[in-house]
Parts: structure tokens; C-alpha cells; sequence
């Protein structure tokens, strides 16, 4: 299914034709609340995922595929970065060790307290500085046009219209400026974290087509391998703002 289901707090989890009939499973999401107070409990545990996973290595390979480390490079002064449902800061980390010395401004949103905690404490040890907020994808606290670059990993997939969240990334992105997002792919992993955290297992098709129907273009696609715990568990895409 490939299209975004029309109820507001459910997603779809499978679908089968049997003849004329066609039957569809779809599941409740957790409720905005609900979901923060999960990572709020499991954000003290996270680092041992985030290195189970070996996240900051799987995300470096896609960003540098993305184009991203060139972006904010060229980017004349201090590039702004933003990172959506931070965490632990895993994304925002392995970033930054592909930018060494570059001068970039880091802002991380969440809606978990605990999880903006643990973010600050890894970006620290990592000899980040980065700008914290408490705050929802849907209604994101910065000025249209304010980074060079936006991104989220594994938030997209919580929503149930994750196009609304993507337009609200959008809205804060310049023209010219780079999306980056990685979500729970369909496989035997992705299955279980969809029945574990009610989430999307998303397609590249259905990703892509997201993507595109928020205007973006020059959009990239690429599995991400989350080490031999989980195999190809996730995918990036990525896509620019015009000009």
C-alpha cells in the first residue's frame, strides 16, 4: 500500500486479495504522549542500540553519499543545521565527524526530555555544541528558510501522515538547502519494529513518493546496513529544495 491511510491514527500493516475481497490490517498508533514517555524510559539504554546498530558508522556512509559533507562546505559562513527528533545525537555526530573542522551551527529537536538529555551529554563527549529544543516535527520552532540542511532519522515512520511532517521540514529548509531522512524499511527487522513501536515499514516507492509530493527534487535513495543485527534494516533518502 502505497498511499497514506485515510483514517488520522492508524497505519496500514498488510493487505491481502482474496478474490473480489480485498482485506487490510491497519494498527492505532501510539499517541503523541504515549510515544515520548516510550523514549523517555528507553533513553538511558539508547547509546547500547544506537552502538548495537553501529548507527554513527551506517549513517556516515549515507550522508557522504547524499552529498551532504559538499553542501555545507560550500555554504559561505556558518552552515545551520537541523536534526528532527534528535535522540541520542547519533545523526548529528556522525555528521560532524565527516566535517571536521567546519563551521556549523547545530539545532536538535525532540519531544522526549530525557532523550534531548542524552543527546546533549553524547554531543559533548563527541566536542559538540548543539542547540536543544523540546519540540514536535509537526510544528518545528524556527523561521521559514532557516538551515542549510534538515534531517531526521528514524521519526517519520511514528506519524501518521509523515507528509506533514516532511512540510514542515520543508517550510524551515532554504532553497537549495538539503532534506535528509532515514526510515524502517520493509524486512524481517522492520517488521518488528513496526509491531514493537507501531511504525510505518516504508518502501523506497512510497518514500520517494513523499518526497515528491513535497516539491523536492534531485532526490536519492540508498539502503543503509545497521550491521549483522539487522542487515539492510533501513533506508536514506535525501533531496533538495529549489531554487
Amino acid at each position: 500500500m502505497n498511499s497514506i491511510h485515510e483514517r488520522n491514527d492508524t497505519i496500514p500493516m498488510t493487505s491481502l486479495r482474496i478474490g473480489s475481497w480485498q482485506v487490510s490490517i491497519s494498527r492505532c498508533l501510539l499517541p503523541p504522549g504515549q510515544l515520548a514517555s516510550r523514549y523517555d524510559a528507553n533513553a538511558a539504554d539508547w547509546g547500547c542500540t544506537a552502538r548495537r546498530y553501529q548507527l554513527e558508522t551506517a549513517y556516515q556512509q549515507t550522508l557522504f553519499a547524499s552529498g551532504a559533507t559538499d553542501l555545507l562546505m560550500g555554504v559561505s559562513g556558518e552552515a545551520q543545521v537541523l536534526d528532527c527528533g534528535v535522540g541520542t545525537g547519533s545523526l548529528s555526530i556522525a555528521l560532524q565527524g565527516l566535517l571536521a573542522d567546519e563551521p556549523i551551527n547545530w539545532h536538535g529537536i525532540d519531544t522526549s526530555s530525557e532523550m534531548l538529555d542524552t543527546a546533549e551529554a553524547s554531543a559533548g563527549h563527541a566536542g559538540m555544541t548543539i542547540s536543544l529544543k523540546l519540540a514536535n516535527v509537526l510544528s518545528i520552532p524556527y523561521a521559514d528558510a532557516s538551515f542549510d540542511m534538515v534531517m531526521a532519522a528514524h521519526v517519520l515512520e511514528h506519524l501518521p501522515q509523515p507528509d506533514r511532517a516532511l512540510k514542515e521540514m520543508v517550510r524551515v529548509l532554504k532553497p537549495g538547502g538539503r532534506l535528509f531522512i532515514c526510515m524502517t524499511r520493509r524486512s524481517l527487522f522492520g517488521m518488528l519494529i513496526q509491531m514493537r513501536w507501531r511504525t510505518w515499514a516504508v518502501t523506497e516507492p512510497q518514500g520517494m513518493a513523499w518526497l515528491r509530493g513535497c516539491r523536492l527534487s534531485d532526490i536519492g535513495v540508498c539502503s543503509i546496513n545497521l550491521g549483522r543485527f539487522a542487515g539492510l534494516g533501513s533506508t536514506a533518502f535525501w533531496a533538495k529544495r529549489p531554487c
